[in-house]
């Protein structure tokens, strides 16, 4: 398939409405018992959050939160640090009580460290998980390694019936780089058998490799997954596969506008180790200009630089005004646009190529399942979306 747009013809049913708490991601630690290749977390050192920190943190979502807030365990591996997650859970869950507030939680981990103990507690708090999973073992081991090298595939793995058992709807997210974009069917089909169905996928667009060569094998990836996405909502399976899903519902419910997915530094923000608040996850890092995007501090609240930022990232990308994928793609990525280019409204030229690959690969499907009146695909994107699916608005 050449990079082309493909004008879609099922139709676009009305803007679904979400109501988002506020979000705050606390970034536990800086250490991790992984060094997977791709990080673009800080150095891998023991700088730990303490509970005063992560409290006055807890306390600014609730009191920013109109209704509700979210508490986001992050890292690092938050895992280290599960004595303090359940500390933490506790005063969240009673302070929000004491103001008469909902609380919800999420947390990002590689899943190694989770046992019954944690899962059972992650269960009870209704604590909704992401784990890092790239899918086979070839794929999995050749990026998301131990501190001597070996792999990591074998050792989560082991608890994956064990992580099922607890939240058969567990998130699994994957990253694509050039030695992996081959075998994202095979990955995909691996994960399948093991149990999972809440896939999210993407590439990273930060790999120095990325040729003309990889691209295509990417499309023929993307080509293979679109056979099996058909066959697997074809045969009624519920599943969540958000390559495609993310796309189709850009479509099936309303174009992206800046700032209304991105909600960088607006309905959601990172908690640095030392109490700094940054705008989202990726600016809790190393680079010298990171702290260009520093928003304030829990001691004494944001400042003036957070509306700036904000109201920023909600501006048009000033390259993509004319482009038919406008409001489709991915351009509304703050972080992304800011890890790739160094501004958060310039869109890298590898994202780009992408999008132009993959969405007229999902209105293709979209298109076919469409003509068919298949139910599955109607249920899913036009009756019962959130219900069905509600991590997809995490």
């Amino acid at each position: 398939m050449a990079f082309s747009f493909i004008s879609t013809t099922y139709i676009p049913a009305r803007a679904l409405l979400i109501y988002w708490p506020m979000k705050v991601i606390l970034h536990l630690t800086s250490d991790c018992n992984l060094r997977c290749r791709y990080c673009y977390a800080p150095a891998k050192t023991a700088k730990n959050m303490s509970v005063a920190t992560a409290k006055k943190a807890i306390d600014m979502a609730l009191e920013l939160g109109e209704r509700s807030a979210c508490v986001s365990y992050f890292g690092g591996e938050p895992l280290l640090h599960f004595d303090r997650i359940r500390e933490l859970t506790a005063y969240a869950l009673a302070q929000a009580k004491s103001l008469d507030k909902d609380m919800h939680f999420r947390m990002s981990t590689n899943g190694i460290l989770f046992d019954q103990t944690s899962l059972a507690f992650c269960r009870e708090h209704n604590i909704l998980y992401a784990i890092s999973l790239d899918g086979d073992k070839l794929a999995h081991d050749a990026q998301r390694i131990f501190a001597d090298g070996t792999g990591s595939y074998d050792a989560l793995d082991a608890k994956l019936d064990m992580i099922l058992e607890y939240n058969p709807h567990a998130v699994f997210t994957s990253v694509i780089t050039p030695p992996t974009a081959s075998r994202l069917l095979s990955s995909v089909e691996s994960m399948w058998s093991r149990g999972i169905r809440y896939f999210v996928m993407q590439p990273d667009y930060t790999h120095p490799d990325w040729g003309i060569e990889d691209l295509q094998r990417l499309e023929d990836s993307y080509l293979d997954l679109a056979g099996f996405y058909l066959e697997k909502i074809r045969a009624g399976q519920a599943f969540h596969f958000s390559l495609f899903d993310d796309k189709i519902k850009s479509h099936a419910h309303s174009p992206f506008a800046p700032g209304k997915v991105c909600d960088f530094g607006a309905k959601k923000v990172s908690v640095a180790p030392d109490g700094h608040i940054f705008p989202c996850v990726q600016f809790v890092s190393d680079r010298p200009d990171a702290k260009d995007f520093c928003i304030g501090h829990v001691e004494r609240g944001m400042d003036s630089r957070r509306e700036h930022l904000v109201a920023k990232n909600q501006q048009p990308r000033a390259q993509c005004v004319d482009c038919a994928l406008n409001g489709r793609c991915s351009n509304f990525c703050g972080c992304l646009n800011w890890q790739t280019t160094g501004s958060i409204l310039k869109v890298p030229g590898l994202l780009c190529a992408h999008e132009r690959m993959l969405i007229p690969i999902a209105d293709e499907i979209g298109n076919e399942l469409w003509a068919e009146k298949n139910k599955t695909f109607l249920h899913k994107h036009y009756k019962d979306y959130e219900n069905r699916f509600p991590y997809a608005f995490d």
